[in-house]
């Protein structure tokens, strides 16, 4: 039976379970003399806590005095009045819950020091309130600052020695003695595990290097191109699982690197192309003049004239057809200018107009005025702009509804082109930006890609969306630049 790689490890941790299991008891009993020191040593810091806001409780009312006589505030007189309150529960609490006898008795002059600086205060505000300031200042200097505050600065000073002495140490004690326990059984604990450690590692290793070593190779030769290398799948655990994914990984490498082939011919072809136009349009124009020619030759009944008309038409659509290919193949020139682009759409819109009218499509032009200018090559996103058209007329051979707004938003200009034609269905519509992609019988597939290559170029965006049935709208967003 061939185990996995997790079963491997989950074997090794399985024979490690009884040192784990003894570094468990011991850790229990540790932590439970540990948390009974903690606890205590928590004890003595709450009760710190306590004398530590009286301390800081009295000496609020020191300061409280002293601002007293400075503002004469009766406001400040029953600020410390109320802290009075404070000052007298800590304390309590804190001699209730003394258990040492000299704590109990530094407790007890704590008391004493603040019955004292209560008297030296209610001197003070009378002698403050019935004028005798200069006497009230000497009283809080002599009395006040001289006497109680040193006194009382050596009784808290020997409140926390004590209980620090006492509490402090006594669970810092405790603690260590614990630590130096869990020290010596660690130690012979992990020793134990250590050896059984190796030992597993060891077998564990020895199954895993070789795979491992063969897919590092493969990883090296697949890397130098060399992607007809057959990788061999040793083993069934998680390394057997990369050694399939690597596997995986080579044939889309594969597929990856056959689709560009296929780029580089289509590219060869459309190079091929514009050399073929190239050839064919000057013969077209020679045939085109020669049909034009013979048609103001001929008589208005001769009937050959009708045959001259189709190769004049035959012609126009090859000359579209053979600029399509040139404009796909050619590389495209860049002229920006600050244009306004509801000027270029009424150029685009006047060029379709004739055909717009003869398929009965209804037009509804809606261009936002005071649009501002954007920096753009006209010549390329008006002939972007009348594909987009051009795409949309050619959806309603029988008439419909063709909508044309423009609009600003918060970065750009939109151009929005909407027709009610049968609309594109998504397989189509996923492809529709692939050069010589058509669902036309006597299309290049190379409008919309133009159309896509020339906006992009301006920085802008073209999106298109549609619905089966209900018609298609085509979106053109020019970006406005922030400073002209």
């Amino acid at each position: 039976m061939r185990l996995t790689f997790q079963q491997k490890l989950m074997l090794a941790f399985g024979c490690m379970v009884l040192p784990l299991g003894l570094i468990g008891v011991h850790s229990a009993w540790s932590l439970h003399r540990e948390n009974a020191a903690l606890r205590a040593l928590e004890a003595n810091l709450a009760r710190r806590a306590i004398l530590a806001e009286a301390e800081n409780t009295i000496y609020r009312q020191i300061r409280e005095v002293f601002h007293f006589l400075v503002e004469g505030d009766p406001e400040i007189k029953a600020e410390i009045t109320r802290l009075d309150e404070i000052v007298r529960g800590r304390i309590a609490e804190w001699k209730r819950t003394a258990v040492d006898p000299e704590e109990v008795r530094i407790t007890r002059d704590l008391e004493n020091q603040y019955g004292a600086f209560w008297r030296v205060a209610d001197r003070i505000f009378t002698l403050y309130e019935r004028g005798y300031r200069v006497e009230a200042v000497q009283v809080t200097q002599r009395e006040l600052r001289g006497r109680i505050l040193p006194d009382l600065n050596r009784t808290v000073a020997e409140i926390y020695r004590i209980n620090r002495e006492r509490g402090l140490q006594q669970a810092f004690q405790e603690v260590e003695v614990v630590r130096r326990q869990t020290q010596r059984v660690l130690a012979i604990l992990v020793m134990g595990s250590i050896v059984a450690g190796i030992f597993f590692s060891v077998h564990i290793s020895r199954s895993l290097a070789r795979p491992i070593e063969d897919l590092k190779r493969a990883m090296d030769i697949v890397g130098k191109g060399q992607l007809d290398y057959r990788v061999e799948v040793r083993s069934d655990d998680e390394v057997g699982d990369l050694a399939r994914s690597f596997v995986s990984m080579i044939e889309k490498l594969r597929e990856t690197q056959t689709r560009l082939i296929h780029s580089e011919k289509l590219a060869f072809i459309g190079q091929m192309s514009a050399a073929v136009a190239h050839g064919l349009r000057n013969p077209l124009a020679s045939i085109r003049a020669a049909a034009q020619l013979g048609l103001c030759r001929l008589p208005p009944d001769d009937p050959i004239r009708e045959n001259l008309q189709a190769v004049i038409v035959e012609a126009d659509r090859l000359e579209r057809r053979i600029d399509h290919l040139l404009d796909f193949a050619r590389p495209v020139s860049f002229h920006p200018v600050w244009e306004q682009v509801n000027r270029l759409l009424e150029n685009s819109l006047a060029g379709l107009a004739e055909k717009i009218r003869q398929q009965g499509i209804r037009l509804e032009v809606d261009l936002q005025p005071d649009l501002p200018e954007v920096r753009l090559d006209p010549i390329r996103i008006e002939q972007a702009v009348s594909e987009v058209i051009s795409n949309a007329v050619e959806a309603m051979p029988r008439g419909g509804v063709l909508r044309v707004t423009t609009r600003r938003t918060d970065e750009a200009v939109e151009i929005v082109v909407e027709d009610t034609g049968e609309g594109i269905p998504q397989d189509v519509l996923a492809r529709i930006f692939e050069p010589f992609f058509t669902t036309k019988a006597d299309g290049t597939g190379l409008g919309l890609a133009i159309a896509k290559r020339f906006v992009d170029q301006n920085g802008g965006t073209l999106t298109i969306d549609s619905q089966v049935g209900r018609g298609t709208s085509v979106r053109i967003a020019l970006p406005v630049a922030r400073e002209a």
